[in-house]
Parts: structure tokens; C-alpha cells; sequence
């Protein structure tokens, strides 16, 4: 994709932030009926799936997922790379927004909600789920067949929807952590000659110190 493009999806998540750091997302339309929608929609037998979605379906899966890449080696070292570059840059361009916006959780602001898991403490907006497993499922949807990147996206929505639906985010939090993760995963494929030229450099650095090592073993 072109550079231009990129920026505007950029440009697009800024927009947003910057309503949503005005009016507050309390003040954006629909924010509120779409939170009260997913979130009355609980169903019990339902329940412990979205909770477990909501708190393991991030690190649980994409961590191991991305491992497992690497190993693989070929093509899928090649998505793992810049998966790993992706999540990088989303943790630091998350972080920031979040301060930056600093939005309260929809708990802290509606008088009626039902929460699932225990409260979380930092800011709202965006929904670093939402950001985390949206990046990993775009980045693997550009990158790797369809048989592997499918499900993975469909697991990396349920995780997202999960997040309302247990309580702890509003529905835009969701919704621009998506748009942030597709400019990231653009960037990142854009970015892919850099990446694999510091993945080689640190990997020759590792295999020259584990070869010093073995020749000190061997004089030794």
C-alpha cells in the first residue's frame, strides 16, 4: 500500500482521538446504545467463553502464535518478523494515545453496565486488545494463506466483541483500535526490508557470541 494511504488511516485514528479527547466517548453518537446493546446482550451459558476470550485471548494466543511462526521458519518466520515489529509499535503508539486521550472506562461513567471481570485501572480509549489481536489478524491476512489467517481473525473479532460484551470498553475504543491496527500492520509490511535487516544483524551478533563461547570452552 501506498505511503499516502497509510497516512491516512493515521490521520483517520487521530480524527477520532481528538473527538473522542473533546466530547468524551460518552458524547459520541451511538457510543452509548451500541455499549448497552452488546453488553445487555449477556447470555449465560455464554458468559465463562467471553470472559476467557477477554482475558486470554491476546497474550494466550498471539504470543504462541507468533513463536510458532518463527520455528516454522520460510514464509511463516518471514509473517512472525513482522508480526513481532507490528505488536512493537502498536504497544508504544497504544500506550500514547491512551495517556494522551485519557478516556474513563464506560463503568466509570454510565449508572448501568454489567461487568464481568474485575475493573481495570488505566484508560479506556483505544482498547488494547482490540489493537493487539486486530494488528495480528491484519498483519496475517497480508501475509500468510487463508487457512491460517481466517481463523485467526475470527478469533482476534470474538476477542474484541468480548471486550464490550464483558463491560470494560465502549464500542469506538473497539473500532479505532482496528483502524490503529491497520495503519500499523501497513507500516510494518512497508517497513519489512528494515526489519529483516536488524533481524540478521541480531542474529549474527547472537551466533558470534555463541561461537566466542564455544571457543572458550574449547581452550578451556
Amino acid at each position: 500500500m501506498n505511503w499516502r494511504y497509510i497516512f491516512a488511516i493515521y490521520a483517520i485514528y487521530i480524527a477520532i482521538s481528538i473527538i473522542v479527547k473533546i466530547i468524551g466517548e460518552a458524547g459520541v453518537p451511538g457510543n452509548i446504545f451500541f455499549y448497552h446493546l452488546i453488553n445487555s446482550s449477556q447470555v449465560s451459558y455464554l458468559n465463562p467463553v467471553m470472559v476467557f476470550l477477554s482475558k486470554y485471548g491476546r497474550e494466550y494466543v498471539w504470543i504462541p502464535v507468533t513463536a510458532a511462526l518463527f520455528i516454522a521458519g520460510g514464509k511463516y518466520r518471514r509473517a512472525s518478523i513482522i508480526l513481532a515489529s507490528a505488536f512493537i509499535l502498536a504497544i508504544i503508539l497504544g500506550e500514547l494515545s491512551k495517556y494522551s486521550v485519557a478516556e474513563p472506562r464506560p463503568f466509570l461513567v454510565l449508572s448501568n453496565y454489567h461487568l464481568l471481570v474485575p475493573k481495570p485501572h488505566d484508560y479506556s480509549y483505544p482498547s488494547g486488545h482490540a489493537l493487539i489481536v486486530g494488528v495480528g489478524a491484519i498483519t496475517l491476512l497480508l501475509t500468510l494463506p487463508y487457512y491460517i489467517s481466517v481463523p485467526l481473525t475470527i478469533e482476534a473479532l470474538l476477542v474484541s466483541y468480548s471486550r464490550v460484551y464483558v463491560g470494560v470498553h465502549w464500542p469506538l475504543d473497539v473500532l479505532a483500535g482496528w483502524i490503529l491496527a491497520a495503519a500499523i500492520s501497513f507500516t510494518a509490511l512497508k517497513l519489512e526490508n528494515f526489519e529483516m535487516k536488524v533481524y540478521n544483524k541480531l542474529k549474527d551478533f547472537l551466533i558470534g557470541i555463541s561461537d566466542s563461547r564455544a571457543a572458550e570452552k574449547k581452550r578451556v
